[in-house]
């Protein structure tokens, strides 16, 4: 069945040859637009495009795989409707190596291949998160020391202002901050001495010119009129037949204070009218006439009114223009300094990078960006000669969630387009409302800047809106689009949420009950009360709800998996709604990404590593002795620590190993100390990660944690830190010490990987995941959780403030006074960065309501529920659909957002408002309680002779009397390649030799150790069977000609230098001049010869497993060298560079190998196989296999 696409989508689809903008809406099918869209460039008639001449950029490596399997099924069904289709069947081979990627690997393809243009040394390698935040650590480390060694008062000066503490902690993370932000700027230099320039004005004119000037004055005026529109609200309501008369003198002169505000230019305007600002008391209301109730709303209105005009003042105007020029002043020369530490910290760490060949993942983007851009005599940014390489190969860019890129990644992305050519080819597509990754330094603004330009009529430049959702019911929808036509405004969520970003229904559901949106009140004193109201509506949900089945299309009962738990943030909360969950008997799944460290199986391994480095550290020492390695009770340890009082523990342990009375103690200590020692000799050759596994086997330790609860996420914890132990050798660092040291230093910087991720999509269990984490995943029943829980504003809390384009906001330090106060400029900032961070709240919580399918729960805790709701009532008098701008900024948690706008629902709104108090919760708990016992009894007075239900007695004693019909082949290997046969046979064959050997201990050479040496044996054997491969059999070739090929395919990267070193050319040519090799190039000449063919076969179990029965097939794989094809047959070779003397050897090795071959190839191409060969490069002659 064809996909019916809307007109905007199939406008998407069609339409080429400009820049298109698609702003998406949450649910629009996106994503499948987009693939429709890369599929008929790939497959139209005329001028079709090939896939290798696209680039498309995805946000994360699953995105890109996913829309990677989407293309290659598009173009497999393709195939099957045009099997003879070369240019499809082309598609289906460059599919697998296309560029479909993350920006990030798009760029270490960028670097790969013109590493040369940045003198960068090809074997780079990109650095491990740990590896990096202490290497980073270090060179600031050095960076400070040099300054403090230099003894510079300017720097003096800055540690006095803005260092505190007792160390240069606080110092260190306002570098580091100000780096990382430099970064996502194109040119980080330009960006920093922005940074100090933001500080020049020295008059009122060039403070009234300045950017920090512009951003105050936008401010005040929307704070402004918000108040402007409650005066007249309020006055509105006093010229009312029964309304406050005598509060109308006072709220005129509100206005004549609020339009002084408006009215003001400059600075010294502003302060004047906020130092002129004198409140008019309000009259005495005696008369009789005018409504108590609207008295209050108008003094309530008018404390708002208040409110806004005070918050202005505090914010902007608490000092005259002097005082601001005199600290702008004395900021200068500490954001000087402040950029010059920066700066030289960058340097550093580049070349600590660059001399260990390594870099990050900002390195990426900046090394990408110099490659593919250079500066023009104006000092901007335009295309290389490299990035016109790749405006050549692209016909088209496209990028999806757009939303989320930032300055430098536009930068790289504009300079592989053809726009510096005049031609237009970036399609973008993504959502503003879902743009949630500020913290990574994402830009929306670059969206909203193309939103606001790009024409919607046709163009070179347009813009194209999704606005259908085929993925919720109207319920939802209706409900989202209810609340965030008040909240979503232009200067809060970067876009205003009129018709045109509105939710449209394009999914066709079956009617069903209980569709609405809930809204779920917790005013309750009960510990966990608002888990304990989700798990209460869970168990509801399961009982009654029905949902659409994802295959069927039918409705069918709530299974636990169709339910998800939103929160902002898994710390704090993931914990306690899994414990509360399962408490109450619910299957749940909570990915922590935090705690690794902390888990016991964790910190009792990385104790034992630090006693087999060092025995002599006491606490670490105790809890291995303590835990599974040691088994000493801690009344043992007590009576060692006793017979020791005066000696450090360690020494005491070890007295005690020697000297003790209690036999019992000292045999554990011997069989501890013992295993210790054993490890401690292997430490010095034995790679890191194995030396764990070794730990993990020997001492039971790996099977003692999977006994436990939880046991396989235990396990799972543990593979994790042997993943990370080989990964942790392939840095800078190495040795058991440094490794310790380097997850010492990643728990004192906060760096936490998280618990091991165990969740199976398929189990029926209710997932709990981060708002973050849940983008791009939809669910028929979503609750969001914790709309009660305070906004975290720490950043705007900080020392000194970063704005992305504002630059840094110092505190201004008087030294000789020792004074300190907030510099205009940071208070402008502290200002943005809540604004920015309230928008960017706003969208996550759009993210969220947007996942959900067909129901919409939202739940929180809320004190005084009702008097509260009773307080925003006020709303329902705005004339405006938005809420005003004052009442949006001035918020702390969800709620603040959510009641005004609930405050104006009606009854054709699908929400219901509920407030769950003790009683409720309580209630509900008792009938869980009462339901147990009554089960109980139930279940203790069953008659377990009677069967109340014959069909299910006989499908459980079909189930329980099941026996697995394949037991012979349970722990038996299914799969082999024909050398693992050939050696399995072998071996079998030379009596009293055992099929398992010890694997060899390779002791740990450093490369520096190690003496060169020509490739042998399985080495050697890989470059013969190359060089034959690439040889060219329909020539003749003298020894200098061959030499000559073998050097070509070394030159040309087809075999390595050491390849080529090794293969001697006169075996080769001895090869080429014998019988067989006269065949093969005769072969060769009629397009009859093959090489490097690989097959897999099916064979009979009992061929390779004498004993078994039945008809199970194994898998046999190989590859085969060479065959040809003659007159009466096949001919299989195969060659070896085996060291024989006779070639009885190859033969008895060998003829198993050739036999499988023979029949893979009788089956393949149905022919009769002749002759089975040999060729030995050793013996120098073919040997003839019967």
């Amino acid at each position: 069945m064809s996909v019916r696409w809307t007109e905007e989508q199939q406008k998407v689809i069609d339409l080429r040859e400009r820049n298109i903008l698609v702003s998406a809406a949450a649910g629009s099918g996106k994503t499948a637009v987009l693939v429709e869209r890369i599929i008929t460039m790939l497959t139209r008639s005329d001028d079709p495009v090939s896939v290798d001449e696209l680039l498309i950029v995805t946000f994360t490596e699953a995105a890109a795989a996913e829309m990677k399997e989407r293309i290659r099924d598009a173009i497999e069904k393709k195939l099957a409707e045009c099997p003879g289709d070369e240019h499809l069947l082309l598609q289906a081979t460059l599919i697998h190596s296309a560029r479909i990627t993350t920006i990030h690997s798009f760029c270490l393809s960028v670097i790969k291949e013109h590493f040369h243009t940045i003198e960068l040394d090809p074997a780079f390698r990109v650095g491990e998160e740990g590896e990096l935040k202490l290497l980073k650590h270090d060179v600031l480390g050095e960076v400070l020391e040099s300054h403090y060694s230099e003894g510079g008062k300017e720097f003096l000066d800055f540690v006095d202002s803005y260092a505190g503490g007792r160390d240069d902690k606080k110092l260190e993370e306002l570098i580091l901050n100000l780096y990382e932000f430099s970064r996502s700027h194109p040119d980080y230099r330009r960006w920093l001495q922005k940074c100090v320039d933001n500080y020049q004005p020295e008059t009122e004119q060039e403070l009234n010119a300045s950017e920090m000037f512009q951003v105050i004055r936008r401010n005040v005026r929307r704070y402004m009129e918000d108040a402007m529109r409650l005066a007249e609200q309020g006055l509105a309501v006093c010229r009312e037949a029964d309304g406050p008369y005598m509060y109308e003198e006072a709220l005129m002169n509100d206005k004549q204070i609020i339009q002084r505000y408006l009215e003001a230019e400059g600075y010294t305007d502003y302060y004047l009218a906020a130092e002129k600002t004198e409140w008019m008391r309000l009259a005495a209301n005696r008369s009789k006439t005018a409504s108590e109730e609207k008295a209050s709303f108008v003094k309530r209105i008018r404390e708002e009114l208040k409110d806004i005009v005070k918050d202005v003042k505090e914010q902007y105007f608490t000092q005259d223009v002097e005082n601001v020029l005199e600290d702008l002043r004395l900021c200068r020369p500490m954001m000087e300094i402040l950029a010059l530490l920066v700066d030289e910290f960058s340097e550093a760490f580049e070349e600590k990078k660059k001399s260990q060949n390594m870099i990050d993942f900002d390195d990426m983007e900046q090394y990408a960006l110099r490659i593919l851009t250079e500066k023009d005599e104006k000092g901007n940014l335009v295309p290389s000669k490299a990035a016109a390489e790749y405006q050549e190969q692209f016909r088209e860019i496209m990028i999806d969630e757009y939303q989320d890129s930032n300055l430098i990644q536009e930068a790289i992305l504009t300079s592989v387009s053809g726009i510096s050519r005049g031609r237009y080819n970036i399609f973008m597509v993504g959502d503003v409302k879902q743009s949630i990754y500020r913290f990574r330094l994402s830009r929306p603004e670059l969206f909203m800047e193309k939103f606001d330009t790009y024409d919607r009529e046709d163009g070179k430049k347009q813009r194209i809106d999704l606005h259908k959702n085929f993925r919720s019911r109207s319920e939802v929808l209706d409900s989202v689009n209810f609340l965030f036509e008040q909240l979503m405004t232009k200067p809060l969520g970067g876009i205003t949420y009129d018709e045109k970003a509105a939710l449209y229904v394009g999914a066709d559901y079956e009617t069903s009950a209980e569709n609405e949106t809930e809204v779920l009140l917790v005013d309750a004193e009960m510990e966990h009360a608002e888990a304990r109201a989700v798990a209460r509506r869970v168990k509801d949900l399961m009982c009654t709800k029905q949902v659409t089945d994802k295959k069927t299309g039918v409705l069918r009962p709530v299974k636990y998996s169709d339910i998800v738990i939103l929160t902002r943030s898994m710390k704090g909360w993931g914990d306690v709604f899994a414990s509360v969950l399962t408490e109450e008997g619910i299957p749940v799944y909570a990915g922590s990404t935090e705690g690794y460290f902390e888990t016991r199986e964790i910190g009792v391994l990385l104790d034992y590593l630090r006693v087999l480095n060092n025995r002599q550290q006491d606490i670490p020492l105790t809890a291995v002795l303590s835990s599974f390695f040691g088994g000493v009770t801690c009344e043992e340890l007590a009576v060692i620590r006793s017979a020791y009082p005066q000696e450090p523990f360690w020494r005491g342990v070890t007295q005690y190993l020697s000297e003790g009375e209690n036999e019992t103690i000292k045999e554990k200590l011997r069989v501890c100390f013992e295993q210790m020692d054993w490890f401690c000799e292997k430490i010095p050759y034995t790679a890191l990660h194995d030396l764990l596994l070794q730990i993990l086997n020997d001492t039971g330790y790996g099977d003692y944690m999977a006994a436990l609860p939880g046991g396989e996420q235990r396990k799972a914890n543990v593979d994790m830190l042997v993943e990370k132990a080989r990964a942790f050798e392939s840095t800078s660092y190495k040795g058991l010490f440094h490794f310790i040291r380097y997850i010492e230093q990643l728990q004192k910087y906060q760096v936490d990987y998280g618990e091991a991720s165990l969740e199976d999509e398929q189990s029926d269990t209710v997932r709990i995941m981060s708002i973050h984490k849940s983008k791009g995943l939809e669910f028929p029943i979503v609750i969001v959780a914790g709309m009660g829980k305070r906004f975290n504003q720490q950043d705007a809390r900080r020392n000194v403030l970063i704005h992305a384009s504002l630059g840094a906001g110092l505190e201004a330090v008087d030294l000789e006074r020792r004074t300190k106060i907030p510099s205009l400029l940071k208070r402008v900032i502290q200002r943005e960065e809540v604004l920015e961070s309230l928008g960017e709240e706003l969208r996550v919580l759009y993210v969220a309501f947007t996942r959900a399918k067909e129901k919409l729960i939202i739940t929180g805790m809320l004190k005084g529920a009702v008097q509260k709701l009773e307080e925003y009532d006020m709303v329902r008098r705005q004339k405006e659909k938005e809420l005003s701008f004052g009442r949006l900024s001035h918020v702390t948690t969800y709620w603040d957002w959510l009641l005004p706008a609930l405050a104006r629902k009606t009854e054709k709104q699908p929400i219901i408002l509920r407030i769950i108090d003790d009683e409720e919760l309580a209630a509900g708990e008792i009938e869980e309680e009462l339901t147990g016992v009554l089960t109980r009894k139930m279940l203790e007075e069953w008659n377990t002779e009677s069967v109340y239900d014959e069909k299910m007695h006989q499908e459980l004693a079909e189930q329980f009397g099941y026996q697995y019909p394949y037991e012979q082949v349970e722990g038996r290997k299914m799969k082999f390649t024909v050398s693992e046969l050939k050696k399995r046979a072998y071996l079998a064959e030379e009596p009293g030799e055992l099929l398992y050997r010890e694997p060899e201990v390779v002791p740990l050479i450093p490369q520096f150790m190690q003496e060169s040496h020509e490739l042998t044996g399985a080495s050697r054997g890989s470059a013969y069977h190359r060089v034959m491969e690439l040889l060219d059999f329909t020539r003749e070739y003298s020894s200098g000609e061959l030499k000559e090929a073998v050097a070509d395919m070394a030159e040309k990267g087809r075999i390595s230098g050491e390849m080529a070193e090794c293969v001697r050319t006169a075996d080769i040519l001895g090869f080429l001049e014998c019988p067989c090799g006269r065949r093969m190039q005769r072969a060769a000449g009629k397009n009859l010869l093959w090489k490097e063919q690989p097959f897999v076969l099916g064979v009979d179990m009992g061929d390779v497993y004498p004993d078994a029965e039945g008809e199970e097939m194994i898998v046999v794989q190989g590859i085969i060298d060479a065959f040809f094809e003659e007159e009466d047959g096949l001919v299989v070779l195969d060659y070896k560079t085996d060291k024989v003397t006779k070639e009885e050897q190859l033969v008895e090795k060998y003829h198993m190998q050739l036999d499988y071959y023979a029949r893979a190839l009788s089956q393949i191409t149905g022919k009769h196989v002749k002759e089975k060969m040999i060729y030995s490069f050793e013996l120098q002659k073919e040997i003839i296999l019967y």
